[in-house]
């Protein structure tokens, strides 16, 4: 099973915060792990960093030190694979939002900021 696309991919998208933690990374992955944190309001430190360490490893993301800062920091940022892995989840939210009772149009919104968001 494990070497299933299907599977892989739900592995990798299917987590707890793993989806809103994404498109976090795409608004504001280049202010560091702190300000992901304090936006992404419920999540523990240490699920963050471990939802972190998998995509990174996953490549879906890539971290990168900002040197020329004191203190040196971490930014995180899609890669190609992560912002194609993106679209997916755009389409995913287009698509829900036609076949839903719900009048929401969360296109063009922040999931951060939705008050649906703690459903992810």
């Amino acid at each position: 099973m494990s070497e299933c696309p299907v599977f892989k991919s739900a592995d990798i998208i299917g987590k707890k915060w793993t989806i809103a933690l994404l498109q976090e990374i795409a608004l504001n992955g280049k202010k560091g792990f702190n300000i992901i944190f304090k936006r992404m309001g419920k999540i523990s430190p240490k699920i963050l960093a471990k939802r972190l360490k998998e995509l990174e490893d996953e490549g879906v993301i890539k971290r990168e030190y900002i040197i020329k800062e004191k203190p040196i920091r971490a930014i995180y940022i899609l890669t190609e694979k992560g912002n194609e892995l993106l679209k997916i989840i755009q389409s995913l939210k287009i698509w829900n939002v036609k076949y839903s009772n719900v009048p929401i149009d969360c296109q063009n919104r922040e999931c951060v900021n939705c008050e649906l968001y703690q459903t992810y």
